[in-house]
């Protein structure tokens, strides 16, 4: 185990700290921060970048500790390395960047009265300097596989200076449609939010803190830096991981700064608009002699980690290198959001089991839809719910970050199904280097998709949209090649005929009826449905020869008044469709499972839509099928209406025009043979 430490506390150091034990753990090193040395209130991206390397300080077992930024070092790390009355064969040394011989000398005194041993000191401006003057961060140049993307990616890092030209956010455009390159910007957080708040905000922009450099380098075989001065020092890290992996750094700061560091960058245009030219006709075609000058450029050699770890008389790796692949090939990963209605975790079901039979599928998914996944046959690894415990509203999703990372491999890929990318999807997909697909429903009330929401696009390889049953309620919320329009996803209805369904029902209740209701409005979650239920179960109450089934799911909770009315039965089930297909009349919300299943069945219903703000628009969606006289839409508040609109169904022939309305329907094709086969093309 390595222990980092940092000479001061500092949220510069700390930042340092949890990049270079990530730069560790990528070479095989047990790489741990001290969870003490670290402050309570962490700001939400280094809440993920620290999470896989904070340890209690009672589990600490170190080999070595590493006190990097050592030229100056705090009161409070010397009491912690004091504290911790190391054993005398644990290793301590200093990484930093010394003014003078005396400046080394005070760090080595000091750090040997706080431990009792006489530490390694590694003067980093002599043995590997930067191109951050003054960096705390220890930049490593770590080897990987040369990229070799089909269209590559140029990646622009830049600060928000850049943005006081008028011009600056036109060019970007226009080179973001360049067909030769795709772009990658990588700015400050306030010059994200700036472009962000403008008419270009379609731009695929990254704050440089919103991933760790390493994972920023993902996916980039060009990168230009722009701007006066050196750059920071993420920027730093990222331009030196790229060098190392044979890819190009091009040096557009005003100043040379790069270039004058002696480290392999290509000295290009100053100015933004001579920039695109000079990559396509200047940097790409000579890629692969770029690549090949890398292997053996001296200024590499000099920041390998590997000849830092031997001057800081580090042991050797615990593992040969970061944690080896899963022995297994490819596979399609599927992690559905939560939701007690399963709507996502079901739609993600259909489309992996029509995968092809040689692709295999998982599933990474919450609480609530691991019954479901597992009772279609589908392995489903446990995410981690919010439960409201902890002070920050993400610390589920931290763990979940974790969770994703570990079970993805490169070659796999992730398929979410859900309205908003969460922090630990996002993270997971570009740490991982699997490949990704968003599966995106698009009706969303006005304003309710946020361009934050649709920030995270910028990951996915592809975007499946599974369309509506009519034009109108199709919305298309981003544009580009790789948005790719299917059907509706629907349910296959089961070989079973409604009347052997209707036959196991009556004697599963031990009732005989002539009449079947089915009530699917949902388990409460997302608003309480006791009124109407009640008031469907007091209008079939005094029908004789009725029977009405209220759904629920598992999990799902209902007042157990219901169960008292006559007729009244609640069902548990995983299964609602053939219920509903043996059913005279479903009332039932309008979410977009329940809806198509019910319109491709051809069943009668009423629509009472979902109205939380959080929920897509399913009014909307309840009366295109009310407008064609397909079905009625009772709002919830409407009690009478819905007692009236019963009565109307069943005894005023209005179901039956429904049903007849419905038979002569002409329905898109369902596209979930579509989306399972653009699935397996990303896969090939």
């Amino acid at each position: 185990m390595i222990v980092v430490e940092a000479g001061r506390r500092d949220e510069r150091s700390l930042d340092a700290r949890l990049l270079f034990a990530a730069d560790l753990a990528a070479h095989g090193y047990d790489a741990v921060i001290d969870e003490e040395t670290v402050p309570e209130a962490l700001a939400r991206a280094t809440r993920y970048d620290a999470a896989p390397y904070l340890s209690a300080r009672a589990d600490l077992a170190p080999a070595a500790i590493l006190v990097i930024g050592a030229e100056e070092i705090g009161d409070d790390t010397l009491l912690t390395l004091r504290d911790y009355a190391l054993p005398p064969e644990v290793q301590i040394a200093g990484l930093g960047r010394f003014a003078s011989h005396q400046a080394r000398l005070t760090a080595e005194a000091r750090l040997a009265h706080a431990t009792g041993r006489t530490p390694v000191i590694v003067d980093l401006e002599a043995e590997a300097p930067g191109l951050a003057p003054g960096s705390v961060l220890p930049l490593l140049a770590s080897a990987g596989a040369a990229p070799a993307a089909e269209i590559p990616t140029l990646a622009l890092a830049f600060g928000a200076e850049l943005l006081e030209d008028p011009q600056t956010l036109p060019l970007l455009t226009a080179m973001n449609n360049l067909g030769a390159m795709r772009l990658r910007l990588i700015t400050t957080g306030k010059a994200k939010d700036q472009i962000k708040g403008t008419r270009y905000a379609a731009l695929p922009v990254f704050s440089v803190t919103e991933l760790p450099p390493a994972a920023l380098a993902r996916g980039i075989e060009l990168l230009a830096v722009l701007g006066p001065g050196a750059p920071g020092e993420r920027v730093a890290a990222l331009a030196t991981a790229l060098l190392a992996r044979g890819g190009a750094v091009i040096d557009s700061t005003e100043e040379a700064a790069l270039a004058a560091s002696g480290a392999p960058v290509l000295r290009g245009p100053a100015t933004l608009a001579g920039l695109p030219g000079f990559a396509e006709h200047t940097v790409l075609p000579n890629r692969a002699e770029i690549a090949r000058a890398a292997e053996g450029d001296p200024w590499i050699a000099r920041h390998a980690l590997p000849r830092i770890a031997a001057l800081a008389g580090l042991p050797a790796p615990e593992r040969s290198g970061a944690t080896a692949p899963p022995a297994r090939g490819p596979r399609a990963l599927f992690v559905p959001t939560n939701g007690n209605g399963l709507g996502h975790a079901q739609r993600a079901a259909q489309i992996a089991r029509a995968l092809p039979a040689d692709l295999p599928a998982g599933f990474c998914a919450f609480p609530s839809c691991l019954p479901l996944l597992n009772a279609q046959g589908f392995a489903a690894a446990p995410l981690v719910s919010p439960t409201g415990a902890h002070e920050a509203d993400d610390a589920n999703d931290v763990l979940n970050a974790l969770r994703l990372s570990r079970a993805l491999a490169p070659g796999d890929q992730l398929v979410f199904d859900g309205g908003y990318v969460f922090t630990s999807i996002f993270r997971a997909i570009v740490e991982s280097g699997a490949r990704a697909t968003w599966v995106r429903r698009g009706l969303w009330r006005p304003g309710q998709i946020a361009e934050s929401h649709l920030d995270r696009e910028k990951v996915f390889d592809q975007v499946i949209v599974p369309g509506e049953a009519f034009d109108e309620l199709n919305t298309d919320l981003t544009f580009g090649p790789h948005i790719h329009k299917v059907g509706p996803i629907v349910q296959a209805a089961g070989a079973e005929a409604p009347e052997a369904m209707r036959s196991a029902l009556a004697e599963a209740l031990g009732a005989a009826f002539e009449t079947l209701v089915v009530s699917m409005l949902g388990g409460g979650v997302a608003a309480d449905r006791t009124a109407q239920l009640q008031t469907i179960s007091a209008a079939l109450a005094p029908r004789p020869g009725a029977v009405h089934v209220i759904v629920a799911w598992p999990g799902a909770t209902l007042p157990a008044v219901l169960a008292q009315w006559p007729n009244t039965h609640i069902v548990t089930t995983l299964e609602a469709l053939p219920l509903a297909r043996a059913a005279d009349l479903v009332i039932s919300a309008a979410g977009y499972n329940a809806f198509h299943e019910l319109i491709y069945a051809r069943t009668p219903a009423i629509f009472i839509p979902q109205i939380a703000p959080y929920m897509d628009d399913q009014e909307r969606r309840a009366r295109a099928a009310s407008d064609r006289g397909l079905a009625l839409t009772v709002l919830p508040d409407e009690l009478i209406v819905l007692s009236r609109a019963i009565e109307g169904a069943l005894d005023h022939g209005e179901g039956a025009a429904r049903a007849r309305a419905l038979a002569e329907l002409t329905l898109p094709a369902p596209g979930t043979e579509d989306a399972a086969r653009l699935i397996a093309e990303r896969m090939a």
